[in-house]
C-alpha cells in the first residue's frame, strides 16, 4: 500500500489539532490505553495529516513497509471528522469519505484516567521533511 499524506489547511492552532489527534486512535477499553493512529506534521508552510506509520515510511532506511488499506481508512476517517468538527480543510484533491472503519475518540475530560501510548516519537516529527 502507497502512503499519500493529506495536505489541510488548519482552522484552528495546530496546538488543537495536536491535542485532538492524541485522542483519536484504538482505545483498549478494558486497560484504558488509547493508541493514536495520526499526528499533524508540518513541512515547510504546508500541513499534512499523517497516520503513524507513513511517519515510520520517512525515517526508515530499509524499505520495510507495513502500512495497510485499513491504516488508509482510518487515517481517512479521521480526516473526514476533523473536517466535520470544523477543525481543518482538505486541500488536497479529492474528497476525504469516511470508510466505516471504527475510530475511537477519548474525551478530553476522562483523559487523565487513560494512558496514551504513542507507536512514533513525536518529537522527531520536527526533524523530518518530505
Amino acid at each position: 500500500m502507497d502512503s499519500k499524506m493529506v495536505r489541510v489547511k488548519l482552522l484552528v492552532d495546530p496546538s488543537v489539532i495536536k491535542e485532538t489527534l492524541t485522542r483519536i486512535g484504538i482505545g483498549d477499553k478494558k486497560n484504558k490505553i488509547l493508541y493514536p493512529t495520526c499526528y499533524l506534521y508540518p513541512n515547510m508552510e504546508d500541513f499534512y495529516i499523517v497516520h503513524f506509520k507513513e511517519l515510520f515510511l520517512l525515517t526508515r532506511k530499509d524499505g520495510y513497509n507495513n502500512l495497510c488499506e485499513d491504516d488508509v481508512e482510518r487515517k481517512n476517517s479521521i480526516l473526514y471528522c476533523l473536517e466535520q468538527w470544523g477543525l481543518i480543510e482538505v486541500v488536497d484533491e479529492g474528497s476525504i469519505e469516511p470508510h466505516g472503519k471504527f475510530v475511537f475518540v477519548l474525551p478530553h475530560k476522562v483523559k487523565r484516567e487513560w494512558s496514551i501510548v504513542h507507536k512514533f516519537n513525536q518529537n522527531s516529527i520536527n526533524f523530518l521533511t518530505l
